[in-house]
């Protein structure tokens, strides 16, 4: 009894008070018929007592064709495991899409068309070509008094040039150096706002287009 207490979770369904069971026992003769049954593999499998086919099953108890007992099998580990990870995996999706619905909901809030999205685009983009084409500018004048630089250096005909010369070298070195570095930067900027700005288009193209015509609304 012990074995079997672990193995299933006996649900009581239905005690039949002896007024109830006394009608179905007249029409036996008085006698009473207990049936144990389950099913395996898609077929019902009977008995007096409960078969050996049922153990770890879910199975049911009759009296006179009336249920009285339901017996439930306890999922095994791998089905508890099985179960869990469903689960785990519904809830992971449930927020997925719950952010997304929240991303989609601000790209229609955010832009008013297609049209606006392409000219936001192109205005911020126009925006850091101008500071790229100034950082350029910069750069190319460092690299001019560098070059100048140089060219006193080299009047000196071998021997090393003041302080004040060497401490404007290396100066010019490091400006030219800060130069290219704000001049990528800018450039990675940039690159990276397209990017943003064609994923955005994609996906405002793709929750404003219509099943029918598949074109983004303007």
């Amino acid at each position: 009894m012990e074995l079997m207490k672990r193995m299933w979770r006996v649900e009581l369904l239905l005690l039949l008070a002896v007024s109830a069971v006394s009608p179905a026992m007249a029409q036996t003769g008085g006698g009473t018929t207990r049936v144990f049954s389950c099913e395996v593999d898609g077929r019902i499998v009977f008995g007096d007592t409960l078969p050996k086919e049922c153990y770890g099953r879910t199975w049911v108890e009759k009296i006179n064709g009336v249920m009285v007992y339901r017996a439930v099998a306890e999922p095994t580990p791998a089905e508890s495991a099985r179960r869990r990870e469903e689960q785990r995996r519904r809830e992971l999706a449930a927020r997925e899409a719950a952010r997304q619905k929240q991303l989609d909901d601000a790209l229609r809030t955010k832009y008013r068309s297609l049209a606006d999205l392409d000219a936001r685009r192109d205005a911020e983009v126009a925006q850091l070509d101008a500071a790229i084409t100034a950082l350029r500018a910069d750069e190319r004048e460092l690299v001019a008094r560098r070059k100048r630089l140089d060219e006193e250096a080299a009047t000196m005909k071998g021997t090393p040039p003041p302080d004040s010369l060497a401490r404007a070298l290396v100066y010019a070195d490091e400006e030219l150096a800060r130069a290219r570095a704000a001049t990528e930067k800018k450039i990675k900027e940039r690159d990276g706002l397209r990017q943003r700005f064609d994923a955005e288009r994609q996906r405002y193209i793709d929750i404003t287009s219509t099943p029918a015509t598949g074109q983004a609304a303007e």
